[in-house]
């Protein structure tokens, strides 16, 4: 009896250290080096179902995408295949090697940690000159636009921004999100609220394009001199037509993703004058 009770301990002992061991919870990266225009896309991977996931710090990065959850559950010859993936999506905000932290997921009780990562992070790529590309058609056919009433108001004197984004007739946007918002620094701000996106017909560089009005804000600056208006930048998902066509002729799309920008303005405050003060 005494050996059937040390047996049966060893059992349950091995059994345990080995569901341990069977553990596996590791970062993948779409690529390990990247220019600074380019996309990182992170995967947190388990092959057993866990509680409080907790991603790590993306310094260095902005979050444009996720997190997104996939789960696969399998059986295939009486054996179970389990994988859970938590996906980010990430831009680089400048250059240099760059380490993804580790994530973090209870499992059974136990806290289990991935690797350290490290990617680096080049100068701009640049794309391939072809018309016919998705990202080339994406970039030549979606305009973020910064427009000021007044370039050289004076002090607490209002000045509206209006942030447009212009569409060429051809390629189409699906959704939508910003990634960064001006902070309108050194400036009193009111937002003024649009009911819905009306689509209107305009010109970009003289040619036809549609927009939408996405945001529209008074400002009042409140110092003199040279203020500078913080970017608006959004990121897109973006519908392009390809060289391939449906039964019926028409062109087929396909999607990109698109990071634009409106850029940052500068205005010249004036001071008050004399009369006014």
């Amino acid at each position: 009896m005494k050996l059937i009770k040390h047996i049966s301990i060893l059992l349950l002992f091995l059994s345990t250290a080995m569901a341990s061991a069977q553990v596996k919870f590791e970062t993948k990266v779409s690529k390990s080096k990247l220019g600074v225009n380019e996309r990182l896309r992170v995967d947190f991977e388990m092959n057993q179902n866990g509680d409080n996931f907790n991603p790590p710090d993306f310094e260095n990065f902005t979050v444009i995408g996720g997190p997104n959850t996939s789960v696969s559950n399998s059986w295939v010859n009486g054996v179970r295949s389990f994988a859970k993936t938590y996906s980010y999506f990430l831009a680089p905000k400048r250059i240099g090697k760059f380490n993804i932290k580790q994530a973090t997921i209870e499992i059974d009780g136990e806290i289990y940690k991935t690797q350290v990562v490290t990617v680096e992070v080049t100068s701009a790529v640049e794309r391939p000159n072809d018309p016919d590309n998705a990202i080339n058609v994406a970039d030549d056919n979606i305009h973020l636009v910064a427009e000021i009433s007044k370039a050289n108001p004076y002090l607490n004197e209002a000045i509206t921004v209006v942030y447009k984004l212009y569409v060429s007739v051809n390629t189409g946007v699906s959704n939508w999100r910003e990634i960064e918002s001006p902070k309108y620094n050194d400036f009193w701000s009111q937002n003024i609220d649009i009911k819905g996106m009306k689509i209107e017909n305009g010109k970009y560089n003289g040619e036809d394009y549609r927009y939408v009005v996405l945001r529209k804000t008074v400002l009042y600056p409140q110092k003199t001199g040279k203020l500078e208006i913080e970017p608006l930048s959004l990121d897109l998902t973006v519908e392009v037509p390809t060289n391939r066509r449906d039964i019926f002729g028409g062109r087929l799309m396909t999607q990109v993703q698109k990071t634009v920008s409106a850029g940052s303005k500068t205005i010249n405050v004036k001071p008050l004058p004399e009369e006014g003060k």
